[in-house]
């Protein structure tokens, strides 16, 4: 009798692979996790969807930059049905002349106004607080970025219909993990209950938007982001923006801009108030009178302390913590050639958290790595490998309002963290909830302890 040899066995995944897709709470983590332990490029399948997760971040840069061969993925795809056709969600010729036509409502020039603004905002809520009151920081942070919106993109008080979109916001946030799903997008267009509460909660922020782009028609250019939008003109045409397409961009800054500072800013509040050391440091610069200087003239460049501990708290909790493209054709990444429709995901969440490129230490918040010798900021954070490092994306999708979004976190941080600290319980663990962004999953509440007198 003949002994015949056992077949040989596939290989199976590598660890961390299984279940990636299917449980969306903790994808930020499993990323991470998958990161740390893994070099290249990480293929995979999830049912009928092959995917590939790129540990890289040489590569991760490589393949956001690439011009052909990519589309954006299906999350995208699930925001298109809330935003349009704005700088976020649209693709191609159309993204290329918007961004053009956009850009001018982002130079320097106009961000100057936009921070002058936003230090005011700032210092009218820090003098609504007082000492020993309880909030939840993420709330507030939430309406303070949204009253800062509505000055600059707006140019007008939108402090009455705070609750309106934090409410419709807060409701589309919390279904896209549904809308997610295989079958979501199907739901989104056929006539169901989860499309019935999209179209609600969008009509709600459509008529906030309607409203304020006809004030804007009626008063004229006020020095803010819709006037921008409505006086640009084609340089090829010469014709306006649609009003459809107007009302895509306002919705887009509106949400996209209000959401993201507020989360950054939630973060580095629950990271200042367990880290002494470098609550300290930053109190160590707002308390000197170049720091009150520098908000007087809103110069956010001359704060390396709060800018430091801005960006530590986008490369741990980066608010767009992953970003997919979809292989249009083949692609070589690497060693690797992914397939077409291969859905790859960039993780900033997971490249920031990567001891290869952060050091022993990458999972502490500390603000002092990007400190030079002499206490000077450094973009780079010494030894950061390029692309380590992608808060904002990269390539011809970099996020337009990235230096917006600087200015206003540093701004609004400074001078609030100048005349107040936040005291948070002991031991309390906010939660992750990857929403679109990286939200506190239970908020951040707090108490608040006056530092100095206002100024």
């Amino acid at each position: 009798m003949t002994a015949t040899s056992a077949a040989p066995q596939r290989p199976g995944p590598p660890p961390g692979l299984r279940g990636l897709l299917l449980d969306f709470d903790a994808m930020p983590e499993k990323m991470a996790a998958l990161v740390a332990t893994h070099s290249g490029v990480v293929q995979g399948r999830s049912g009928p969807i092959r995917f590939a997760v790129v540990c890289d971040p040489g590569l991760a840069r490589d393949l956001l930059t690439r011009p052909t061969g990519t589309t954006q993925g299906r999350g995208i795809a699930v925001l298109r049905t809330i935003l349009g056709q704005g700088l976020l969600t649209s693709s191609g010729e159309l993204h290329k002349r918007q961004r053009r036509l956009v850009q001018p409502a982002f130079h320097p020039g106009r961000i100057a106004v936009y921070a002058t603004d936003a230090v005011r905002a700032a210092r009218e809520r820090s003098a609504q607080w007082h000492d020993g009151q309880r909030l939840d920081l993420a709330e507030e942070m939430s309406s303070l970025t949204l009253d800062v919106v509505g000055r600059t993109i707006f140019g007008m008080d939108v402090t009455e219909d705070a609750a309106t979109v934090a409410r419709a916001q807060g409701d589309l946030l919390s279904l896209f993990p549904r809308v997610m799903r295989p079958l979501g997008l199907l739901a989104v267009r056929l006539p169901t209950p989860l499309r019935r509460r999209v179209r609600r909660d969008v009509a709600a922020l459509d008529e906030v938007v309607e409203h304020v782009v006809a004030a804007r028609r009626a008063g004229g250019d006020a020095g803010d982001m819709v006037s921008m939008l409505l006086a640009v003109r084609d340089e090829e045409t010469g014709e306006p923006m649609p009003a459809r397409q107007v009302r895509d961009e306002v919705l887009t800054l509106l949400l996209a801009g209000h959401e993201t500072t507020a989360v950054l800013l939630s973060w580095a509040w629950y990271e200042l108030a367990r880290d002494p050391e470098a609550a300290a440091l930053l109190d160590s610069e707002l308390a000197t009178p170049q720091a009150l200087d520098a908000l007087d003239r809103a110069d956010w460049q001359a704060l390396p302390v709060t800018r430091a501990v801005v960006a530590e708290t986008l490369r741990l909790r980066p608010p767009a913590h992953t970003t997919t493209r979809v292989a249009t054709t083949e692609l070589a990444l690497g060693d690797t050639q992914v397939r077409a429709g291969t859905v790859c995901f960039v993780s900033p969440f997971a490249l920031g958290r990567d001891p290869r490129s952060w050091g022993p230490d990458a999972d502490r918040w500390r603000p002092q790595r990007w400190l030079d010798a002499d206490g000077r900021y450094d973009e780079a954070a010494p030894g950061q490998p390029r692309g380590a490092f992608l808060p904002f994306g990269a390539g011809s999708r970099v996020c337009i309002g990235a230096a917006f979004a600087q200015m206003e976190a540093t701004l609004l941080l400074a001078t609030l963290a100048r005349e107040w600290r936040a005291e948070v319980a002991p031991g309390f663990d906010p939660g992750l909830q990857p929403l679109v962004t990286l939200r506190p999953r239970r908020g951040v509440p707090a108490t608040l302890r006056a530092r100095r007198g206002p100024t």
